[in-house]
């Protein structure tokens, strides 16, 4: 009986210490799931003002990005409704005849010149665009590659109202364009592609950064002549991107006068500047009261170079 009663005692000792662990295990785990819970919270209450703030900054880059897309827009609905409105009136003033009855042309007697705009395009691409649909002018626009995917409404709306379209480089730096011949038609090359892959217009018109003297080698010339590009360059320079104001107008029209007696193509240089902008009108206005016509370039006039 002794024995019997001892044997008892140790399985009841056993059972309790049993349960007494298994109690202590299930306390752990709850305090273990507890913590881990309060841990989650925590972070996701500290991570909330940041996750705020990341939003706010990708809604604000968003809302300047549509802002911007929605400048662009409604500058290419503003010029073309302009020409539109031109054409109609052209219409009506000229309505069409039986070709028979047209009497042969006449030379207009207007002198030509080319107006070239660099570094585009840009935000107010449509705004030059639209004085110069004013005039009755078109623009010739060398573009830079990277501007071009920032803008491709801009370089869209350039074709669309039949300005010319031609390439600037990649870079726009004279240590990496003119580094080598590979260099050069590599820029170009890349330039070309992003231009077509936006605008559908396969364009072999370039003007090379900061014009080709002295950097365009005779053996980079005739790389990029062998591969099908027309080089242009310039015979009249503002200087927009150094006076910055009305100054570059009276650059300009002394220019003119000195070559009152020219017979080849005048090509004048501008940038897509604010500052070039602001000042266009009155370019554009002496430009008509002296009786020039400006006109797109097209691979079909010899490029006028250094």
């Amino acid at each position: 009986m002794g024995k019997l009663k001892r044997r008892r005692q140790v399985r009841g000792a056993v059972f309790l210490l049993t349960m007494i662990g298994l109690l202590a295990i299930g306390m752990f785990a709850v305090n273990y799931f507890q913590a881990n819970a309060a841990g989650k919270s925590a972070n996701q209450a500290n991570n909330e003002p940041m996750k705020k703030a990341n939003a706010a900054m990708m809604g604000k880059g968003a809302h300047d990005d549509q802002q911007e897309k929605e400048m662009i827009r409604k500058q290419m609905e503003k010029a073309m409704a302009f020409r539109n409105e031109q054409e109609k009136r052209k219409d009506q003033e000229n309505p069409s005849q039986p070709a028979a009855a047209q009497p042969p042309a006449q030379p207009n007697g207007k002198r030509t010149i080319y107006l070239t705009f660099d570094d585009g395009p840009s935000a107010i691409s449509g705004d030059i665009i639209a004085l110069l649909e004013q005039h009755h002018f078109k623009g010739t626009f060398f573009m830079i590659d990277g501007n071009i995917r920032k803008y491709p409404d801009a370089a869209k709306l350039m074709v669309q109202t039949g300005e010319a379209v031609g390439l600037h480089s990649v870079s726009h730096r004279k240590e990496v364009f003119y580094a080598s011949a590979d260099s050069v038609l590599g820029e170009l090359t890349q330039n070309r592609n992003t231009l077509r892959e936006i605008t559908r217009v396969d364009s072999f018109l370039a003007r090379t950064p900061y014009g080709s003297s002295p950097y365009m080698t005779p053996q980079y010339k005739q790389v990029v002549k062998d591969n099908g590009y027309f080089m242009w360059d310039w015979n009249i320079d503002s200087k927009d991107w150094y006076y910055k104001d009305a100054r570059y107008i009276d650059n300009v029209i002394a220019q003119l006068n000195a070559k009152a007696g020219h017979n080849g193509p005048l090509v004048i240089l501008l940038h897509e500047k604010k500052e070039t902008l602001a000042h266009l009108p009155q370019l554009l206005d002496y430009l008509t009261q002296q009786g020039f016509e400006s006109k797109a370039i097209d691979s079909t006039i010899p490029p006028v170079q250094f």
